[in-house]
């Protein structure tokens, strides 16, 4: 049986919805016929019947409540309620076509999206006059919905000899939601999360656009003569988007954002000769953009190995208990002023001096300067905030395994690999 409770926070609610980020995009859609990757939706198209294949300007936005409708411009299209996966979504056309990476939010909260039509107009998608339509969706959080059976149970008990012979294992074999076990489960609310507050001094592109009006309202002045005192290139009442505000390019890719952190990239000499392609490039502006958007003015970040079952697909967003081993030469005092929450000791080696900790973070990337082996793969992370913390501790204490339970498990694993290797040795005699 689980309870929910309110967790304490500040929940000072705003009289309008703030746009909090937006993403121009671009997709080649198939048989008219796209997907949102971390979500619950099903398959959606556009209304207009006389194309199949084309392609879609794409504009999303994260908004932190429910915004109006947009403006006369747009036709809206359709609407419906989802959960998030991580809080990250992606456009998924039928084939290869995958749109940019965008965060909407924390994870496992019921978002709403609206989705809207209109003919393409300068500055839609790529900003290249290409697209046949453009479109808009537009995503606000509606509640936090975690839950820690539907969305933190552990990995189905298996034992490692059965697992590698593929045995058939029994329901009751099988990881069973707790029956009876009481734990409170937290309910956060929108204002707790950093990535549904704005941020002026995030370093993104909106974060930039947001200090550039910032001043140009102090200086009485708008916007565009602001951007144009600067150097920029932009006429009065062009859309303010990455691909029409004026800023390093190498020419290389037709994406703005890709071709933007690849300039960016490339002159900080980042690449050491790699050749990684539009996807990977696009992998990594979309996972340091995003990285940036998670956390709030000042959060330490830092690097921890993720080891096991599941290491090489830890979304973004996502927080987690994660074990290193650190120096211990300082007296206890943390080696990178990381690892703080819920922060466990749980092994000392004498002989090389160091201590096996464990802590709870948020994960924020992939480390691409840091390479793993096999099962282990490096993370950019920072400690989990409090309402983060909380959902992993109610996931651990949820689950917490019966130890009796788990060595009847053990047993009868024990005796069908046992039984399974005779098998093996008598078609082998």
């Amino acid at each position: 049986m689980l309870r929910r409770t309110k967790m304490i926070t500040n929940t000072a609610r705003r009289d309008m919805a703030q746009l909090l980020r937006r993403l121009d995009d671009e997709i080649y859609v198939e048989y008219n016929t796209f997907g949102l990757d971390g979500t619950d939706l099903p398959e959606w198209g556009s209304p207009t019947d006389e194309i199949y294949h084309f392609v879609a300007g794409v504009r999303l936005e994260s908004w932190d409540a429910e915004p109006e409708a947009a403006d006369a411009s747009w036709t809206p299209v359709s609407s419906a309620t989802f959960v998030a996966e991580s809080g990250v979504v992606a456009i998924v056309a039928m084939m290869d076509g995958r749109g940019h990476d965008f965060l909407i939010g924390p994870p496992r909260f019921e978002y709403g999206v609206a989705m809207y039509l209109r003919e393409p107009e300068p500055g839609d998608g790529f900003a290249t006059g290409e697209c046949d339509e453009a479109w808009l969706l537009r995503f606000w959080p509606i509640r936090d919905v975690f839950d820690p059976i539907a969305h933190a149970a552990p990995f189905s008990y298996i034992a490692r000899g059965v697992l590698y012979y593929s045995i058939d294992l029994e329901p009751e074999q099988l990881v069973q939601p707790p029956a009876r076990r009481e734990v409170p489960v937290p309910v956060s609310a929108v204002a707790d999360w950093a990535s549904l507050r704005a941020d002026p001094d995030l370093d993104t592109f909106d974060g930039w656009l947001r200090r550039v009006r910032s001043r140009a309202e102090s200086a009485g002045v708008s916007v565009h003569e602001a951007l144009r005192a600067r150097g920029f290139d932009i006429e009065d009442g062009v859309d303010l988007t990455p691909a029409t505000c004026s800023s390093p390019r190498a020419g290389r890719f037709k994406d703005p954002l890709i071709d933007r952190y690849y300039a960016e990239q490339a002159r900080r000499g980042s690449f050491s000769g790699q050749d990684l392609g539009k996807e990977g490039m696009g992998e990594r502006a979309d996972g340091e953009r995003i990285a940036k958007e998670l956390c709030r003015g000042g959060a330490r970040t830092f690097s921890v190995p993720v080891e096991g079952r599941g290491a090489h697909y830890v979304p973004a967003g996502v927080s987690r208990r994660v074990w290193r081993w650190e120096d211990d030469l300082l007296g206890g005092e943390l080696m990178d002023e990381g690892l703080a929450v819920e922060r466990q000791v749980l092994a000392r080696n004498p002989w090389t001096r160091q201590i096996l900790v464990s802590g709870i973070v948020t994960v924020l990337r992939r480390d691409h300067d840091r390479r793993g082996c096999g099962d282990t793969v490096w993370y950019v992370v920072r400690d989990a905030e409090q309402h983060e913390a909380a959902r992993v501790l109610c996931a651990e204490a949820t689950w917490e395994e019966d130890q009796d339970h788990r060595r009847a498990l053990d047993e009868v694993a024990r005796e069908k690999l046992i039984d399974l290797r005779a098998t093996y040795r008598n078609r082998e005699g």
